[in-house]
This record gives C-alpha cells, sequence and structure tokens, in this order.
C-alpha cells in the first residue's frame, strides 16, 4: 500500500508538471518566455518572463495545460478499459486512479476562477470581445473572488459538518482571492509603467565595488556605510555582477576577509540592462524580483543602477 502511494503520488507530480510544461511551450511558441516551472502544495505554476501581447495568445496559452491534462486522463482511461479482468488489482487501481484525478484537475482548473486556467480562458475571451485587456483582468478577477469566497464557505461548511476535507478546499479559496488580486495588481502596474525606460530612473554614476575586495571590507565600507543593498562589481575587464545581502550572509564570518567580492557576486545577464529597457518588462524578470537591482550599461562605460524602490516611486 505504502509503495502504491508513493508511486500515484509521483504520478501526480508527473502530471502536473506535464500540465505545465503545455503552458510552458505554448508560451514560448508565442513570444513569451518561461523562467521557470513550480510545483507546489497546491499543484504548478509556469513563472512566465512577460505577458502574452494578444487575446489570441493568451487563448491559446491557457487551454495548453487543460489540453495536456485531458490527454493525460485519457490515457489512463483507454490504458484501464484495455486492462484484462485478471490483471492484478494494485495495477488497475494505479491506472484508474490517475485516469480519475487528472479529470478532477482538469474539472477544477477550468472553473472560470482566474487566475486558474479557466479564469484565463475567461479573460481571453472576454478580452477579445472588448479590447482592453485591463479591464478583463478586472471583470476575470471579480468573477475568480467571487468563486474563491464560495470556495471559503462550501469549504467551511463542509468542515463544521465534519468532512474535514473542506478546510483544503477553503484554503484553495483564500488562494484564489490573493492570486486574484495580485494579478489585477500587477497588470495595473504594468500599464503604468509600459513604455518609461530604465535611463530615466536609475541613479548614475552607480557605487561599485572592486571585484578583488573582500567581503569583511565590502560589508564595513560598502553597505554600512551607503546603506544600499547591492552593488555592482567591476573587475579589470569590466562589470563582473552583483553582490546583495544576500550573497554576503552566506560566506561564513571567518571566511569574510579572504573572500574577495566577485567570487560571490551574481553574474546573471538578466540583471544587466540598456538605458532604453522597458521598466515594466524589467518589473517581470525573477533576478530583479529576487535582486531588487538591476546595473544599467550605458554605451559609455558609465554604469547606472535602478531598484525597485526607483521604480515604486
Amino acid at each position: 500500500a505504502y509503495g502504491l502511494g508513493l508511486l500515484i503520488a509521483l504520478l501526480l507530480f508527473a502530471s502536473i508538471l506535464l500540465h505545465e510544461l503545455g503552458h510552458a511551450l505554448v508560451a514560448r511558441r508565442n513570444g513569451v518566455e518561461i523562467e521557470e516551472i513550480d510545483l507546489w502544495l497546491l499543484g504548478g505554476v509556469a513563472r512566465m518572463a512577460g505577458y502574452p501581447k494578444t487575446a489570441g495568445a493568451e487563448l491559446r496559452f491557457a487551454i495548453a495545460g487543460p489540453a495536456v491534462t485531458l490527454l493525460i486522463a485519457a490515457t489512463f482511461a483507454a490504458i484501464g478499459a484495455a486492462l484484462p479482468a485478471s490483471s492484478p488489482a494494485a495495477l488497475r487501481a494505479v491506472v484508474d486512479y490517475q485516469a480519475f484525478v487528472n479529470l478532477a484537475i482538469l474539472a477544477f482548473n477550468l472553473l472560470p476562477a482566474f487566475p486558474l486556467d479557466g479564469g484565463r480562458v475567461a479573460r481571453a475571451l472576454i478580452w477579445g470581445r472588448i479590447g482592453d485587456v485591463e479591464r478583463a483582468t478586472g471583470i476575470a478577477a471579480s468573477i475568480g473572488r467571487g468563486f474563491g469566497f464560495a470556495m471559503i464557505a462550501l469549504g467551511i461548511l463542509a468542515a463544521v459538518a465534519g468532512a474535514f476535507g473542506g478546510i483544503w478546499l477553503a484554503l484553495i479559496g483564500f488562494f484564489v482571492i490573493d492570486a486574484a488580486k495580485a494579478e489585477e495588481r500587477g497588470l495595473h502596474v504594468r500599464v503604468a509603467l509600459t513604455g518609461r525606460e530604465a535611463g530615466r530612473l536609475m541613479s548614475s554614476p552607480a557605487i561599485t565595488i572592486p571585484a578583488e575586495v573582500d567581503v569583511a571590507a565590502a560589508v564595513q565600507d560598502y553597505f554600512l556605510r551607503h546603506r544600499h543593498t547591492a552593488f555592482p562589481v567591476v573587475g579589470r575587464d569590466g562589470l563582473v555582477g552583483l553582490v546583495n545581502l544576500e550573497a554576503i550572509a552566506k560566506v561564513p564570518p571567518r571566511q569574510r576577509a579572504e573572500t574577495p567580492v566577485g567570487r560571490i557576486a551574481i553574474a546573471d545577464p538578466s540583471l544587466v540592462i540598456d538605458p532604453h529597457q522597458d521598466v515594466a518588462e524589467l518589473l517581470e524578470r525573477p533576478a530583479f524580483q529576487q535582486v531588487g537591482r538591476a546595473v544599467v550599461d550605458s554605451a559609455g562605460g558609465e554604469l547606472g543602477i535602478v531598484s525597485i524602490t526607483d521604480v515604486n516611486q
């Protein structure tokens, strides 16, 4: 029984991963890069480094995952139908459960509760009808919040009646409400910042740390003195990367006097931008969200820096 449980759990996560890969492949074909796919307690999410530019692209992206899940459910259902009556009960249990759980995932995902897949389909259809993605997102988010509150109410009623599984339904309802609000806020920010260039928001010239400076000196002479959370690191051949407090904290105190910052600098190309970089697109980059700063490399060689604080102001 424990072995079957483990196998079923692994197959479930594999199904969710394939679902998200369906989103990712279609998104990339429509010009939207996928930074990563996260699997977590309530399912999975393909994190985009941008947004679909048209309602048609959004619709194709939204239905790709459910289409994969439908194919998986149909495959397991066909296998179950083809199994002879003498098949081991354990094998039939695995096959039947995978068909059932993937159909359940499909049905749940197709609820028009933004930002679930069904909600994204609804937004795409509304967007295509009215031609305004911001208004379409507001309408879809309102519908999503309505479904979220309904899930919470049903979950609480089920829990009170003794079906403690209702707690999960209420938890999902809270997630849907919060995610709908976050998507709506994110779009408002993106619309407001679209067309604004990083060069107009950056601080220049940036305070830089030579790559050979040790971590202990960097903390004393740069982080404590200037009270910034990240600095560009430069070497003989130019920019090495960014060093932030998180990278500093990973160095044991006893090794800081002998560890140059160039060795721990974050050398992520997505954190090096030109002055004409669209700020809305920059905000969507996971590396910028994590580090909070990006280096602006001008043609003349002078470095600037733009932070999330600069953008929010």
